[in-house]
């Protein structure tokens, strides 16, 4: 069935918590054909009300409520219900029942590592999803790019979008885009995005630089001290890290650190889980104490970390850690939220910049459904835009074409192109060829355009 040129998916979401809500709110938006299913009548009539989706009320671990929604046309079934052990039965009774794809949250890193007894194949999921391992590598990035409030890796790793907030002060406050060039001699990158209150918009050489706005800048990532030593002179080298709580993703978290991070304090205010903690980490000094209370944050010299990360599980508690380090003088705070009321707060407060696991796990869930030869796709911010990765073929339209030529939809525009070894910013002159990797960011009412654009195939010769 056709939409608009486009493939439209029969989809059945299970679980209309937070990340199935939406899942269904983006994916309906884009023309796809919804079910969702939940065990919560409350809820099912809250989706009815808001939502153009079909509703099923009932067990998602239940063959006969499964029935009424999956069949051997259903395209993809999402399982994101709160609980591991139904996700799994849901994945093995879509793929009994003929699904075609299933994609599978679960937070257990026993079930859903590759070290697991129980293979994703066994129970029929294509792509599963841990939230604590897609948040504990955003926020290793985060912490690797100390000035960054977001940072997406393109090209084998080769190119990264970088968020940066330009400051009062930054030499480029106050700078016109068409300027830029002329003030550096070889400023690296291209920058595709601005966000401010207003929204975000891809700029024109127009658009003047100020205080407060966040830019997206896509560079290579050899790159990033060049355009750091430009838009943030003084420069920062990240030695000693503290993260409060002893979360599955605080203790993540300081593992992945622990290869590159000189010093790493994990703070936990439960004896018992900073023990387990001191036994699972190998580098990492383990405290047990508490963040709030000032003679111990004194004692322990928190206010001298580059990095504070409060990964808390409740909101309240990582706003009141944030706060009260932010007095002592921690330059970079980032803060596990899960409830998007906190987050004016957080941007009114200015103490650090928020990670959201639902939202990094609808951003992860959403990449694997892009169609086309699509290596990487990234939620940019919170308005639907996107940052993808193209790999061209000869059989796509767009090959052999000047970028001059594609005729690009408003609110898009080609970042980068890795050719072979070589990646370089595209001009109009620049034809686009078999093997090359295109990274186009899109603003939300281009994604659409931009997916019909790049996987739209050349007609075949009878």
């Amino acid at each position: 069935m056709q939409l608009l040129g486009e493939i439209m998916l029969r989809i059945v979401i299970v679980g209309a918590g937070v990340v199935g809500i939406h899942l269904a709110e983006r994916l309906s938006a884009e023309g796809h054909r919804i079910t969702i299913i939940d065990a919560d009548i409350d809820l099912i009539h809250r989706i009815d009300d808001r939502l153009n989706v079909r509703a099923i009320h009932g067990n998602a671990a239940s063959p006969r409520t499964l029935r009424k929604a999956i069949s051997d046309r259903t395209d993809l079934v999402i399982a994101v219900t709160d609980r591991d052990e139904t996700n799994i039965v849901v994945s093995l009774l879509a793929k009994k029942l003929g699904a075609k794809k299933v994609v599978v949250r679960l937070r257990n890193a026993e079930l859903s590592s590759s070290g697991s007894p129980l293979l994703p194949e066994a129970y029929g999921a294509d792509l599963i999803v841990n939230p604590v391992d897609a948040t504990a590598e955003k926020l290793h990035r985060l912490v690797q790019n100390p000035g960054a409030f977001d940072v997406f890796y393109f090209a084998d790793g080769e190119l990264v979008l970088w968020g940066f907030q330009i400051s009062e002060g930054s030499p480029l406050d106050g700078v016109i885009l068409k300027d830029l060039r002329q003030r550096y001699d070889r400023i690296p990158g291209l920058i595709v995005g601005i966000s401010r209150k207003d929204g975000l918009v891809i700029p024109s050489g127009e658009d003047e630089l100020r205080d407060g706005d966040q830019i997206y800048v896509l560079l290579k990532r050899s790159k990033t001290a060049d355009f750091m030593a430009i838009a943030h002179p003084e420069s920062e080298v990240v030695q000693q890290v503290f993260i409060a709580g002893a979360t599955q993703l605080g203790i993540e978290v300081a593992k992945r650190l622990e290869g590159s991070v000189k010093s790493i304090v994990l703070v936990e205010k439960d004896r018992a889980k900073a023990e387990k903690a001191s036994e699972t980490l190998e580098k990492s000094l383990v405290l047990h104490g508490n963040i709030t209370d000032a003679d111990f944050a004194e004692e322990n010299r928190i206010g001298d970390a580059d990095f504070f990360l409060s990964l808390e599980n409740g909101d309240a508690e990582n706003l009141t850690n944030a706060l009260l380090v932010n007095k002592l003088g921690v330059r970079r705070i980032l803060i596990r939220t899960e409830q998007n009321q906190f987050l004016p707060i957080l941007k009114q407060a200015a103490v650090g910049e928020a990670v959201n696991p639902r939202r990094i796990t609808v951003s992860a869930i959403l990449g694997a459904l892009r169609r086309g030869n699509i290596k990487a796709v990234s939620q940019v911010g919170d308005s639907g835009a996107e940052a993808r990765e193209y790999e061209i073929s000869e059989q796509e339209t767009v090959c052999g074409m000047k970028i001059a030529n594609l005729k690009l939809p408003k609110g898009s525009i080609i970042g980068a192109v890795q050719r072979a070894d070589e990646v370089f910013t595209g001009t109009g002159d620049t034809v686009i060829e078999s093997g090359d990797h295109v990274i186009v960011f899109a603003l939300p009412e281009a994604v659409n355009d931009i997916e019909k654009k790049f996987t739209r195939r050349k007609a075949k010769l009878k």
